[in-house]
């Protein structure tokens, strides 16, 4: 029983098709990861140009307001201008770390003024007072998980690199592979169906 080239290349074909199927997911995966990454860092170039300042958001003390992984853009504004009801980003007077809450209450004293802080996911507003003086960074709005991207970023900016060339030579090597595929594909096709001379 002779079994013709067209039936043996289908089987190496059928064979051979989830490798390469492999190939083109994570392709397409390393290539959508790139895309975030670049998204996050041209967001963030364009808007540092406007004048907005950048945080990431790493805790839930503001859900829902502001999710964790958010990409927070600040504007700096004078103190005499902040309303309760203002979100700022400030350095906590206990341990030194950034927040971002909610104004709660605004009072004078000694010509300072002191804010009462909270989150609004707390129950509780913020144990201490802060006294800010100058200007301070006002919320302006938020990018939901964006700022997942760009912690990504700055702690694994070489790996980044790696992977994105790497993504790119996955993607063109499998791009490659579809094109000889299908010319091959449809030479079989043609050489099966060709009639006898």
């Amino acid at each position: 029983m002779s079994v013709s080239p067209a039936a043996v290349g289908a089987k190496e074909g059928k064979a051979g098709v989830w490798p390469r199927r492999l190939l083109d997911i994570v392709g397409y995966l390393a290539l959508a990861l790139c895309l975030a990454l670049l998204g996050s860092l041209l967001t963030v170039a364009a808007t540092n140009l406007l004048g907005y300042e950048n945080f990431v958001i790493y805790s839930g003390s503001m859900e829902p307001t502001v999710k964790v992984g958010s990409l927070l853009l600040t504007r700096p504004v004078d103190v005499e201008d902040l309303r309760v009801g203002d979100v700022i980003t400030y350095r906590s007077p206990g341990n030194h770390t950034t927040l971002t809450h909610r104004i709660v209450s605004i009072r004078q004293e000694d010509g300072d003024w002191v804010f009462q802080t909270k989150g609004d996911a707390n129950p509780e507003p913020d144990p201490r007072e802060v006294v800010l003086r100058g200007q301070v960074t006002k919320m302006a709005f938020d990018i939901p998980y964006l700022g997942l991207c760009g912690r990504f970023r700055q702690e694994h900016c070489r790996h980044c690199l790696v992977l994105a060339g790497a993504g790119c030579r996955l993607g063109a090597h499998t791009g490659g592979q579809n094109v000889e595929g299908a010319r091959d594909q449809g030479g079989a096709m043609r050489h099966a169906h060709s009639p006898p001379l």
